[in-house]
């Protein structure tokens, strides 16, 4: 039997691909004009691939120890900087939400926290703020370490890249990094910090990865599943 799935073409795509959301829903990607009643053979040979996936999204989730699936979270983990955040809302009708942190790792909502949307926006705000304050020093001093210099730092909300730099060696890192386990990020760091020298990922890029990362390999293999720690209120 074949799993629920939704169906988008893509005129880029060249052929079929599968892609599982952090709810478990499974999309499948086709080029124009592919016949789609191919679709269920296809997901049936797939069919391990599917089962791998979703017990590896499970197990991320277990260990993310966040409320990834929830609108409104109630508990915040920000692995890469070991902070876990328990979530207030106070609702305050027809005002606008504010996000205030307090002590013990507390942070409260106020105003009209019944506006999900809203909650997301305003969280995920929350979330481009701290990573500024935490990867800027952290990416200045592993710059400094590895004497690759880079030139200026930009924190983005993106979908599908955890980095990205320049040709004018800026450097821009997700915000949803944040979720990630410290190994990860620093992998992250080192990766685009090596783009400032090799704009491309050429052998003598990876070479010089490798100088500052050996077990490079296996945190890019891990770096794939890493969408899966991401709260579905990020995704938005």
């Amino acid at each position: 039997m074949s799993p629920e799935y939704s169906v988008r073409e893509s005129p880029k795509a060249k052929h079929v691909s599968l892609k599982m959301s952090i709810k478990g829903s499974l999309e499948v990607i086709v080029p124009r004009g592919f016949d789609q009643k191919r679709i269920p053979e296809i997901l049936q040979q797939k069919q391990s691939w599917i089962e791998r996936v979703t017990r590896r999204m499970v197990n991320q989730q277990a260990l993310a120890g966040s409320d990834v699936l929830a609108d409104r979270p109630e508990r915040i983990s920000l692995q890469a900087i070991a902070e876990n955040w328990q979530v207030e809302y106070t609702s305050s009708p027809k005002s606008g939400i504010r996000a205030k942190e307090s002590s013990n790792y507390q942070l409260v909502l106020q105003g009209d926290t019944e506006n999900a949307d809203d909650c997301k926006a305003i969280l995920q705000q929350w979330i481009a703020h701290k990573a500024r304050v935490h990867f800027a020093p952290w990416l200045r001093n592993l710059s400094h370490d590895l004497v690759l210099p880079f030139q200026g730092l930009s924190i983005r909300h993106q979908k599908t890249i955890w980095g990205s730099c320049s040709v004018r060696k800026t450097i821009s890192l997700n915000s949803k990094l944040l979720f990630l386990p410290p190994s990860l990020v620093r992998y992250v760091l080192i990766h685009e910090l090596c783009h400032t020298v090799h704009l491309n990922h050429s052998s003598d890029f990876w070479a010089l990865v490798s100088t500052y990362e050996s077990d490079y390999k296996a945190l890019d293999a891990n770096l794939r599943d890493a969408r899966y720690l991401v709260p579905w209120w990020m995704e938005q």
